[in-house]
């Protein structure tokens, strides 16, 4: 029997942590425990954005995503065969670590292109989310749209989250990066948005880039179009996506309401004019109307005397 020394045992658990922390790292073991949307309820449902298109470089990292909470099972499937797959279907395999909402694999192939499912399933309700998986012969000239930003109606006083996202791959130089931030368009320009107000997100050793813009207490000031920029390779390629911030729509019976109350100004202000015009022209009426009685009232004497006629 072998006997290790104390310190072994020590460089030995020192090691297997490490490698854990690695491994969580590069899988991406809090991709589904950061950045969650500000649920309150516990009922089923997907705790961040649903990312619906992905990309690999082929032979490179990558992992899939299905971000939920409230269920009781989780099950994946590659086009509708269920996990677990031949090496023939796909290579990904899940990830425990991260109550199997994510799969992944160290060396992307062809055979991992596909249409991926993830189901969750809970006491009487259930869940899809569906992304496409291509993996890349070689590293991208542009970037990739990975996940579009979406139009939103925010009441005032609420909170408006946006998210964008690209696949930029692995740019493989050291003096070439990628960016990306979110900027409001007003009046055709560009305004920059506070940096407090976004979160930048890389995963993947960097090859994802996405960005989450969350504007809180909203104010009438907030509404417009919000775009979000992707520069790849010191902006010699860029990416371009936006979106609209609206405010609550006019409800029917609010505007039916307006509408009854404006006519009902417009008689009100009508009868003001009648009367206005009755008190004003009275006295001459009344005056017109007395020299017309006058004019056609008749003698007594002349009504019982008959016609006088000459001799």
């Amino acid at each position: 029997m072998v006997k290790l020394s104390l310190s072994s045992v020590v460089k030995v658990k020192f090691l297997l942590i490490f490698l854990a922390d690695a491994v969580s790292k590069v899988v991406g073991i809090d991709h589904c425990s950061s950045h969650l949307f500000n649920l309150n309820d516990t009922s089923i449902q997907f705790t961040k954005e649903v990312v619906n298109h992905e990309y690999a470089v082929l032979g490179q990292f990558k992992s899939l995503h299905c971000c939920a909470k409230g269920y009781r099972s989780i099950e994946w499937f590659k086009d509708g065969r269920p996990y677990p797959w031949s090496g023939d279907v796909s290579t990904l395999i899940l990830y425990p670590e991260a109550s199997n909402q994510t799969i992944y694999t160290r060396h992307a192939s062809a055979v991992d292109n596909g249409n991926y499912t993830c189901v969750v399933s809970g006491e009487t309700h259930r869940m899809e989310q569906h992304m496409t998986l291509v993996v890349q012969a070689n590293s991208l000239d542009a970037p990739l749209p990975t996940y579009r930003p979406k139009d939103q109606t925010v009441q005032l006083g609420h909170t408006a989250r946006f998210y964008c996202e690209a696949f930029v791959g692995n740019l493989g130089l050291p003096d070439v990066k990628s960016d990306i931030s979110w900027h409001r368009v007003f009046e055709g320009q560009l305004e920059p948005v506070l940096e407090d107000d976004q979160k930048i997100i890389r995963r993947e050793d960097n090859q994802n880039v996405g960005a989450i813009l969350e504007l809180k207490n909203v104010d009438a000031k907030c509404y417009g179009r919000y775009l979000c920029r992707i520069d790849m390779g010191n902006s010699a390629h860029r990416l371009e996506m936006s979106a609209w911030l609206f405010g609550p729509p006019i409800k029917a019976e609010d505007s039916s309401s307006t509408l009854l109350q404006f006519l009902a100004i417009i008689l009100a202000c009508m009868a003001f004019i009648v009367l206005l015009t009755v008190y004003r022209y009275a006295p001459v009426w009344r005056h017109m109307n007395r020299k017309k009685s006058n004019q056609c009232r008749i003698d007594p004497a002349e009504k019982f005397n008959g016609p006088t006629t000459r001799p």
